[in-house]
């Protein structure tokens, strides 16, 4: 397009309708690009780098053949975004439309600029208040969270000292138990090691009398029931050690379920204190912003 000049307004727009002021021998015809409806502002393709600047003035042609006043207000190498548009003015922009360079007063100029500048502090107030509504709707999100996991928290302090309770004293049942049933087992294996000598030895003795003659019937009858007496107790003695065996698992695996429910819910307690203190984090990060 060319360096722009300063030329009266009436001669440029003789100008802007003559094929070679639109389009020039050399340089690409600019055009709306792409339309911003959140910033109410179009994209401008020069084609070329052309010594574009800030202070460049630009008109472009409408559908309804009206002209639309244009600066930029991002500008990059080969295209520039416009100021915020009115809403009228952004609705009569298509992209395709021409774009042509435009000589403005110094009023008509600054009128431009402080137009496109209160829109731009109007949006940014608009956005600006948006996202303090939008942090103020988060936080209070956050605190009702807070609310019900400091709730949570306080109720698993309570289950969190019942379960400790509960757990010392099946420690203590535990304890007591084992030595109990431990010494228990002593004694049982001791009588049922005393009770297989005793009947190995009236068992030898049987056998002994089983060969004589004449044949010792009441002596082998009593040594018989003897033995059966031996081996009756053999037989409680071993139930009595499984049993006592099985009494101290079973007391155990209660200690360890209990022990289980406890770490649990401390686990339980510390992740809700944890999530408590990141949900502080987060509500003094937005209200510090």
């Amino acid at each position: 397009m060319g360096r722009m000049c300063r030329l009266p307004h009436a001669i440029l727009v003789i100008l802007a309708a003559l094929p070679g002021f639109a389009r020039g021998a050399e340089t690409p015809e600019a055009r709306v690009g792409l339309k911003n409806a959140e910033a109410m502002a179009v994209s401008v393709h020069l084609g070329t780098d052309n010594g574009v600047g800030e202070e460049s003035d630009f008109a472009a042609q409408a559908a309804d053949n009206g002209a639309v006043l244009l600066y930029p207000a991002e500008l990059y190498r080969t295209l520039f975004w416009s100021q915020p548009l009115s809403p009228e003015a952004f609705s009569r922009l298509e992209p395709g439309d021409v774009v042509r360079p435009s000589v403005l007063s110094r009023e008509e100029h600054d009128a431009v600029r402080k137009e496109g500048r209160a829109r731009a502090a109007e949006r940014t107030a608009r956005r600006e208040a948006s996202r303090r509504e939008a942090a103020r709707k988060e936080i209070d999100a956050l605190r009702e969270r807070k609310a019900r996991l400091e709730e949570r928290r306080d109720a698993l302090d309570e289950r969190v000292a019942d379960a400790e309770k509960t757990l010392a004293d099946e420690e203590g049942r535990l304890d007591w138990i084992s030595s109990s049933e431990e010494r228990d087992i002593d004694r049982s294996l001791q009588s049922l090691q005393e009770c297989a000598d005793r009947r190995d030895e009236l068992q030898e003795q049987r056998n002994a009398l089983s060969g004589q003659r004449p044949y010792p019937s009441g002596e082998i009858h009593r040594l018989s029931a003897e033995i059966r007496r031996l081996n009756d107790r053999i037989a409680s003695e071993r139930d009595a050690v499984r049993n006592a065996r099985d009494r101290k698992r079973s007391a155990r695996s209660s200690f360890l379920a209990r022990k289980q429910e406890w770490q649990t819910l401390v686990a339980e307690r510390r992740q809700a204190t944890n999530e408590i203190r990141s949900l502080d984090r987060k509500i003094r990060e937005l209200e510090e912003k």
